[in-house]
Order: C-alpha cells, then sequence, then structure tokens
C-alpha cells in the first residue's frame, strides 16, 4: 500500500517549478500530477490507455481533434478512452492542477496528431 498527499505534491511542484510530479507508478498502472500556469497547455495528443484526470485547481479547456471543447474545473473528472485524442489548456488566471491516472507504466505511447498525420500522409491544414 502507497499513500500520497497532494497537497504536498502540489506544494512541491509549485516551489521546484516543475510541470509533471509522479505519484504512483507501476507495471499497468501510473498516477501523477499536472501544474500548468495560465496559458501552457499539452500539444494535441492520444495514449494507448485509458485515462482520468481530476481538476484539483483552477479552469482548464479540453479540446478534442475534431473540434469539440468543454471547460472543466475543480472537483470535475475528464476521462478519455484508449486513442481518444485531446489537448488542455490552463485558460484560468491561476495555476491549474490536475492529478492524472493511466493503466500503464511511465514511459507509455505519447502520440500527437502531428506525428500520426505525417505517418499516414495526411497533412494538417
Amino acid at each position: 500500500m502507497e499513500f500520497a498527499n497532494i497537497n504536498d505534491t502540489m506544494g512541491a511542484a509549485q516551489d521546484e517549478n516543475k510541470r509533471f510530479v509522479p505519484i504512483f507508478g507501476v507495471d499497468n498502472f501510473r498516477s501523477w500530477m499536472l501544474y500548468f500556469q495560465p496559458g501552457d497547455h499539452t500539444d494535441m495528443h492520444y495514449h494507448m490507455s485509458p485515462e482520468t484526470f481530476l481538476v484539483r485547481q483552477g479552469r482548464a479547456s479540453v479540446k478534442g481533434l475534431k473540434g469539440e471543447e468543454r471547460i472543466i474545473e475543480k472537483n470535475e473528472i475528464v476521462f478519455f478512452g484508449a486513442k481518444d485524442y485531446y489537448q488542455i489548456t490552463n485558460v484560468g488566471t491561476e495555476p491549474l492542477v490536475l492529478v492524472g491516472n493511466r493503466s500503464e507504466a511511465f514511459g507509455g505511447a505519447h502520440v500527437t496528431a502531428k506525428e500520426k498525420h505525417s505517418k499516414i500522409g495526411i497533412r494538417k491544414q
């Protein structure tokens, strides 16, 4: 059994200016925290395993590959299925803190829309 205090993890991320902080990780599961300053974002990408994010602080825009978008805020959870493209952007005025979980070890595939389209000969306009 392992335990973590998210408030301590948030404080460490802020103090050390870290965007990604691993929390737990084994061969088939991992948890981590993301700490985004206002305006920071991920690229448009997907993973091979389902994934969730819990918003601990802040406000985020979650966009899909087809342009769909939803704003999520503190205490909301978003679920992405395997190979669901998404991009997360901090649209608030304070840091965005997300706790993520995925059913794979650290170091799993991170496939960007740009990479995927270049591999199959599609060009984004």
